[in-house]
């Protein structure tokens, strides 16, 4: 693929070299009575030579002393740009280079075969199974939420490398991946067949007793449009209560779980996002919710957008039941940069209405019911005690 813009690198070391070599012609030449250079320009020239001047001295250390010839200039600088963003210890930052961002781009247009795992760098520098998609091809052969991928096809990873080993993850429709999971001391390992992940996040049935129950699997473009559609089926249907199930879901498109909050509440706000200034961004309902009282369902595995939606429906009266959900609130953008990479930065954090911090905490269920490994039979079959708590509840009801 051929390179874009490297003559207009951020930060290279050959654009530092020459500006702190300028910078230095400047100073000799204010001693020398043909300039003056001010306090602030002395102290700018000082930070320049500390930082970059560091920087470009070890590059060519790097070029002088390593044992080999140094054939990929731009590895060093893509290192560099990755190691600076990497410096902010935050997982969900992280310089893409080009080839990085072009596959992100593919990913986010579905133009891919995958496995069905939603991942997250964790605080041991992890990565970590965030969610698993029903139905999908890691599902169908048991990896499970907070499993730890250690490599892909035999090559190890961590979590600052996550979006590195996304890429390797997913591939083309048909061809295999195999995976290594830690799962507290055993490693195992799991070779999967990639599959065309289908886009429908929306699935309803009619449990016992004539409740309705729609599960959201992830907040793509159309998932509130979907939403809204099955609710008026099932309204149709004269059901007289939902479950609103958002276990296992590993969030995605905010706009889409504000629209189904819509569905669920009048006007009010649901979540308002703040950045270290201040300025505050809110997500907000109108009138027109649903008739029909429902329950939400969430676990450990509720991430981002879903906990968003469960944590704006918990403050505006809503009941939730399960466990405390994983705790990942904060916004990233993605910057396109001058030479083709781009940068993915946390640029705010979500709050409740009330001002209460979602990230790192999550949100609380007003009934817990924690499921464990016990509750699976010998034959695979769960003993789902956390749908079972919210039918309950329509029957306290009435």
């Amino acid at each position: 693929m051929e390179k874009k813009g490297r003559g207009k690198l951020l930060f290279t070391g050959v654009i530092c070299g020459i500006l702190i070599s300028a910078l230095a012609v400047v100073g000799f030449l204010g001693f020398s009575g043909y300039g003056i250079i001010n306090q602030k320009g002395a102290e700018e020239y000082k930070y320049l030579k500390e930082t970059y001047g560091f920087a470009e001295g070890l590059k060519k250390l790097l070029e002088e002393q390593y044992y080999q010839e140094i054939e990929d200039q731009e590895a060093l600088l893509d290192g560099m740009y990755k190691g600076l963003v990497d410096g902010l210890g935050d997982p969900y930052s992280e310089y893409l280079t080009e080839e990085e961002f072009e596959k992100l781009y593919n990913d986010v247009q579905g133009n891919y075969g995958g496995v069905g795992v939603t991942m997250s760098a964790n605080e041991d520098n992890f990565i970590e199974v965030i969610s698993v998609t029903d139905k999908s091809p890691a599902q169908k052969a048991g990896i499970r939420p907070g499993d730890l991928i250690v490599a892909v096809n035999d090559v190890t990873y961590l979590g600052e490398q996550m979006s590195e080993a996304a890429e390797n993850i997913r591939g083309e429709e048909g061809t295999k991946v195999t995976l290594t999971i830690m799962r507290d001391d055993e490693m195992l390992t799991f070779t999967l067949k990639r599959e065309k992940l289908t886009d429908i996040t929306v699935y309803t049935d009619v449990l016992e007793n004539n409740i309705g129950y729609i599960q959201i699997s992830a907040f793509e473009m159309n998932t509130g449009k979907d939403f809204a559609k099955e609710l008026q089926k099932l309204e149709d249907k004269n059901v007289r209560g939902l479950i609103i199930d958002l276990r296992n879901n590993g969030g995605g498109v905010v706009s889409s779980a504000i629209e189904v909050a819509d569905q669920l509440m009048d006007a009010g706000t649901v979540i308002y996002a703040e950045n270290r200034q201040g300025e505050r961004t809110y997500y907000k309902t109108e009138n027109g919710k649903t008739g029909l009282p429902y329950v939400l369902l969430v676990n450990e595995a509720t991430v981002s957008a879903s906990e968003i939606l469960a944590a704006g429906i918990q403050e505006n009266g809503g009941i939730i039941v399960g466990a405390k959900t994983y705790g990942k609130g904060v916004i990233q953008f993605t910057q396109p940069l001058v030479n083709g990479a781009a940068l993915k930065l946390t640029s705010m954090q979500y709050y409740t209405a009330s001002g209460k911090a979602i990230h790192g905490i999550g949100v609380v269920p007003d009934i817990e019911v924690i499921l464990t490994w016990d509750d699976v039979d010998e034959n695979g079959v769960l003993q789902d005690r956390q749908l079972e708590k919210a039918l309950e509840m329509f029957e306290a009801a009435e």
